[in-house]
């Protein structure tokens, strides 16, 4: 184990603090509760979780026109006109 020093805000402290009471019944246990939240994501089969991003383009696509555009490109793709 390593030993350091972070800066949470005071509402994340707040919420670990209850977390770990209620799951452990003390704050002695606040290491524990991080290590635990922190290793989750990272054990996971998908790895880190990542964001998701969403462009609406003003019409639907079938999966096949999806494809398509992926394979030309975003740039060419996106200059369809309805």
């Amino acid at each position: 184990m390593v030993k350091t020093t972070i800066i949470l805000d005071d509402d994340i402290y707040k919420q670990l603090v209850e977390e770990a009471i209620e799951r452990y019944g003390s704050t002695r246990t606040l290491s524990r509760l991080i290590n635990e939240k922190l290793k989750e994501p990272l054990e996971s089969p998908k790895g880190p979780k990542r964001r998701r991003s969403t462009v609406r383009l003003g019409r639907e696509f079938k999966p096949e026109e999806i494809e398509k555009m992926a394979e030309e490109g975003w740039k060419e793709a996106t200059r369809w006109t309805p």
